[in-house]
């Protein structure tokens, strides 16, 4: 993780092109294609389709319209200044674009070309990044899938196009993983508010986009995967600053020697001790997943649910089966499921629970209705004796989103819910809860873990604004 001094003035400057390239209203997109078979026809279509609205001036010297637009035979020809330049030709011909871009007074450049220390030559971004340098621009990639910002409706990426806006960022080293999670957002209802492949980083790297990141109101959590630092001093710079006061999920793979051998076939980057580097996180308050379904639950809990008070959790489910998955993963992850106090259980039997449910911790109600969960909501929230509370809905419960939404603003303790096992009334419902700002998971497991992750950020939290 050894890294070099910074420049915190020169990092300042470096921002603000970010942001300009995030933000661009003039966009030329060099080698747009005709044809939609090959990935570089794809762009220019994930952006229009996406509903951006400012200028874009497609670049192939082949063409004189691609996609409805005017096309110009190099950036140079294009008659404006651009903010951003997007290159999808091959390597050879990356330099010279650069230099047109500068011309062009452009902020920066996605390079989608591969070429580079994936394929064994460095020296080609060493020269790409000698010459951005030289001409004051800032770059993601080579070797990236693209960049998606939502707050400007740009999805300069091959896919998926973001169209739904939400509150986390997606930001790593691989285009496929940054694509499932933005498609899994998308899908339930949450959205993204950016979804950033990093490529090989020759420029900007991940401690970039986290800085960046931080000051974006419109980003609650950011979710990063990463392969391996090349600049450890850069990250924990940023990690240190960001940490306190937005929350980064992380997951790290090249854990193993065969997950190393891979990260280096990948994008040449070197995954570094794992050891030192789980010491970072825990030291600013990095949450590490375990996989990529952790990192988008943790990261959708941390965006939308305000962080709990403690580690109490009481369970409340349809489902006795729910109850029992739940219980297990608590106990795995350090939560703790107080006993219910007799006279909160005697006040839950006057109220109309079924009989044969389980009037304990977790809370069997032993029917799916959406009245008894209110009922049972409500009572255990009055009598504090959870800091979070888990509905598991396990059973086609209609109106649980409408419950949920009612609920989360007059509860002491925080909501989430995991709906389990409601076919086709549940991915409605799910997505509803979830459109409402509520996090619902797939499962009593997934919920458990993610809660478990909100509770140990929470604590760091509390300990830094404890601090003088």
């Amino acid at each position: 993780m050894a890294g070099h001094a910074i420049d915190e003035g020169a990092m300042v400057h470096d921002d603000a092109a970010i942001r300009r390239m995030l933000n661009a209203r003039r966009v030329a997109v060099v080698g747009a294609s005709r044809d939609p078979k090959k990935l570089s026809g794809t762009l220019l279509p994930s952006i229009l389709t996406g509903g951006y609205t400012g200028e874009v001036f497609p670049v192939n010297p082949k063409a004189d319209v691609v996609a409805g637009l005017k096309a110009y035979p190099s950036v140079t020809d294009i008659p404006s200044n651009l903010d951003l330049v997007i290159i999808a030709v091959p390597a050879r011909f990356v330099p010279g674009i650069i230099h047109e871009a500068a011309d062009k007074s452009a902020a920066g450049a996605i390079v989608i070309s591969a070429g580079g220390r994936e394929s064994g030559k460095p020296q080609f971004e060493r020269e790409i990044l000698q010459i951005a340098r030289e001409r004051g621009l800032r770059f993601f990639g080579p070797n990236t899938q693209g960049v998606a910002y939502a707050p400007n409706h740009l999805s300069a990426v091959f896919w998926p196009v973001v169209t739904v806006p939400g509150p986390i960022a997606v930001v790593g080293q691989s285009g496929a993983v940054v694509a499932a999670i933005t498609d899994w957002a998308q899908d339930d209802g949450l959205g993204v508010n950016a979804s950033i492949s990093l490529g090989n980083q020759a420029d900007i790297c991940e401690s970039d986009v986290i800085r960046v990141l931080a000051d974006d109101v419109q980003t609650r959590a950011i979710a990063l995967y990463l392969e391996g630092v090349d600049d450890g001093g850069r990250f924990v710079n940023a990690v240190r600053k960001v940490g306190p006061r937005k929350p980064i999920v992380v997951l790290k793979c090249g854990r193993s020697q065969r997950g190393r051998e891979a990260v280096a076939s990948h994008t040449g980057s070197l995954a570094g001790s794992d050891q030192v580097f789980d010491g970072v996180c825990r030291q600013f308050g990095v949450v590490r997943a375990e996989d990529s379904e952790s990192l988008y639950d943790i990261a959708k809990i941390l965006a939308c649910m305000r962080l709990p008070a403690g580690r109490r959790v009481l369970v409340i489910s349809s489902s006795g089966g729910s109850c029992a998955l739940a219980a297990d993963v608590g106990d795995k992850t350090g939560l703790v499921l107080p006993d219910l106090p007799g006279e909160l259980v005697g006040a839950l039997r006057d109220i109309g629970l079924a009989e044969w449910g389980s009037f304990a911790n977790p809370l069997d109600l032993g029917s799916p209705f959406v009245e008894q969960f209110r009922a049972a909501i409500r009572i255990t929230d009055e009598a504090n004796v959870a800091d979070i509370i888990l509905p598991v809905f396990g059973d086609p419960i209609e109106g649980a989103a409408d419950l949920m939404a009612e609920l989360v603003p007059e509860t002491r303790a925080r909501l989430c819910a995991a709906y389990y096992g409601g076919g086709a009334v549940e991915q409605f419902e799910r997505r509803r809860m979830q459109r409402a700002g509520v996090p619902v998971f797939p499962s009593p497991e997934r919920a458990m873990k993610a809660i478990g992750a909100s509770c140990w950020y929470g604590e760091k939290r509390r300990m830094w604004e404890a601090e003088p």
